[in-house]
């Protein structure tokens, strides 16, 4: 199964590309679930989210999407020995996991982060303390983007996210399955944007129809290798990411 969405959805600039311009805000995560299949959520990075807030976003969804969350940087920098917030953060989660809806949390690693046994241990020690959720590792150093490296993650469990474009770690897209669930993250390919690292403007770039049809293909291999497959649009300047996400869906639909 292969579900494609977004990482994010409250974009103001997404008016009125994809949200009508009499459409209430407090309604946009309403009218984006009833359009796409999962969506990410990048503000548990900063914070542990408050139950109420989880719960909210149940409601406003409605049961009917897969959810991602990123993992609190406290967390992956200090490892599972800060035990207190990683119960806050599992519980925090709680009610969205029993809604069956949460497809895993996301760890976004540095690129000092080397693939050695001493952060593999690491990976595996948070992966435990996640009390059964799904763990997603994404790394800036490109050691971890072997087929080497893959064998350890599948081993542990641990599914590698397979990033398209951003900082550029390699010239070609690593898509590996390596756990039960698979990870895709299209970044955009603005690399002199990503390269100075320029705020917004690093996402904005519009995938052709061509770059994406040669994406499904590697995508249709993850779907055989796992049994599922979530595919977020984070290109969200101007609106790209809701244009490209539909763009996917009907490359994926029509067998392309």
């Amino acid at each position: 199964m292969i579900l494609v969405g977004t990482c994010g959805f409250q974009y103001r600039d997404w008016v009125p590309v994809f949200y009508p311009r009499t459409l209430d805000p407090n309604s946009w995560l309403s009218y984006y679930s009833r359009r796409f299949q999962c969506c990410e959520f990048a503000f548990t990075y900063h914070r542990v989210p408050e139950v109420i807030t989880i719960q909210e976003i149940i409601e406003q969804t409605d049961g009917t999407i897969r959810l991602i969350f990123r993992v609190p940087y406290r967390i992956v920098e200090g490892g599972p020995e800060n035990s207190e917030l990683v119960k806050q953060f599992c519980s925090a989660l709680w009610p969205v996991q029993e809604s069956g809806q949460l497809a895993g949390v996301l760890a976004r690693f540095p690129p000092e982060f080397g693939f050695m046994r001493e952060n593999f241990e690491k990976l595996c020690r948070i992966r435990d303390c996640l009390e059964g959720i799904t763990m997603i590792a994404e790394f800036g150093c490109a050691e971890w983007l072997s087929l080497r490296a893959a064998r350890h993650l599948a081993a542990a469990g641990i599914a590698l996210a397979c990033i398209d474009g951003g900082t550029g770690l390699s010239e070609k897209t690593f898509f590996c399955a390596t756990a039960t669930l698979s990870y895709v993250r299209f970044q955009g390919r603005n690399q002199p944007r990503w390269a100075k690292n320029d705020g917004s403007a690093r996402h904005d770039y519009l995938y052709s129809r061509a770059e994406l049809a040669a994406a499904a293909r590697e995508i249709r291999r993850l779907e055989q290798e796992s049994e599922q497959v979530l595919v977020l649009m984070n290109n969200h300047r101007r609106g790209q990411a809701v244009v490209n996400a539909r763009m996917l869906l009907e490359i994926l639909n029509a067998g392309d």
